[in-house]
């Protein structure tokens, strides 16, 4: 769809449009397409997560490597953890699932990656930067460790529970806290039970929200508001793309608000992502 006939849709049917359009370059992706899966401009040019966060790259990654081959395994939390503080699969790959939880090993890999000018880090979750020593040292030593020595109780039946079980802990927000349990409830056992009706809130998905319920962006919202409206969010996926829906859950809907946002700001000329695509023919 061109973009001045985006512009043109009521908040609701932008993100029905978003969500319906981000899937089909996937599907497309995967079955060997070529290029342009979409003619949208915006979503060739900038990369956006899928519809599905298990879809995404490092969500498969961790997926294969980890959470299948050591599935339940009793560090699964400490593998978590250190995860998405990393995000980035070649640092992940050097360190390699952590069956004995070794700091100083782990710190030691992802300097001398630095010294060499890799990657170490993705920009996907960010900690505060306020815990004190570099970013490997606060990332391994105060929020890592820490959780792998007291080994918070996680509540195999909720995500919820199991997400305010990590909030005492150093560099967990809600949200951070959100993402790690999402990936425990791909890598343990358990019912889960909330899983299609509860995410965190981060602050895109909170923008996102705002955008589509005709609030300026940076209204404030409380939790417990953003997960009542985020119910109708849900029930609006579910009725208008039930193919969709049937493959996602909340943290998934809660994703797609993120990314609603982000593709709001860049359609409406506030702003760009910082990463590029390339969905563009050559």
């Amino acid at each position: 769809m061109k973009l001045s006939k985006v512009k043109k849709l009521s908040a609701e049917k932008r993100l029905l449009y978003w969500i319906s359009e981000r899937e089909s370059i996937r599907v497309k992706k995967e079955a060997g397409k070529k290029k342009p899966w979409t003619n949208d401009s915006i979503l060739q040019t900038y990369k956006f997560c899928n519809v599905r966060r298990m879809d995404d790259r490092v969500s498969q990654w961790l997926l294969k490597n980890w959470f299948e081959k050591f599935y339940g395994h009793k560090n699964m939390l400490t593998a978590c953890t250190i995860a998405r503080e990393i995000n980035n699969t070649d640092s992940l790959e050097e360190i390699g699932f952590p069956e004995v939880w070794n700091p100083k090993q782990v710190k030691r890999i992802l300097e001398v990656r630095f010294e060499r000018g890799l990657k170490v880090f993705s920009g996907a979750y960010m900690i505060t930067g306020t815990l004190g020593g570099t970013k490997i040292e606060q990332v391994v030593d105060k929020v890592v460790t820490p959780i792998h020595k007291k080994k918070p109780k996680i509540d195999l039946s909720s995500m919820e529970a199991s997400c305010q079980a990590l909030l005492p802990f150093a560099g967990f927000s809600n949200f951070i806290a959100g993402q790690v349990i999402a990936d425990m409830r791909w890598a343990v056992e358990g019912s889960w039970l909330d899983a299609p009706t509860w995410a965190p809130m981060g602050p895109g998905s909170k923008r996102g929200m705002n955008r589509l319920l005709g609030r300026p962006k940076d209204s404030p919202l409380k939790h417990n508001e953003f997960q009542s409206e985020l119910l109708n969010v849900i029930d609006l996926v579910e009725s208008k793309l039930p193919e969709i829906s049937e493959r996602v859950e909340a943290i998934d809907v809660q994703n797609c608000l993120c990314e609603f946002d982000k593709y709001s700001r860049t359609l409406f000329g506030e702003g760009r992502p910082r990463s590029k695509y390339q969905g563009i023919p050559e």
